[in-house]
């Protein structure tokens, strides 16, 4: 199952992600064909903290 944000509101132009064998898959909503980038879940979650603490700004 995908989800998206519910910053996302009803935009196409999103990233989703999903859970699928353990690992965290991640697509882009306008590209759906495309083969979602797949990350362990420790990858993940050091990616959401990374998010969190600001340290990914101005990239």
């Amino acid at each position: 199952m995908w989800r998206r944000s519910s910053v996302c509101g009803n935009e196409s132009e999103c990233v989703e992600v999903a859970v699928c064998e353990g690992r965290v898959l991640a697509r882009d909503s306008k590209t759906l064909g495309r083969t979602p980038l797949g990350f362990s879940a420790s990858v993940w979650t050091d990616f959401l903290h990374a998010v969190a603490q600001g340290e990914l700004d101005g990239l």
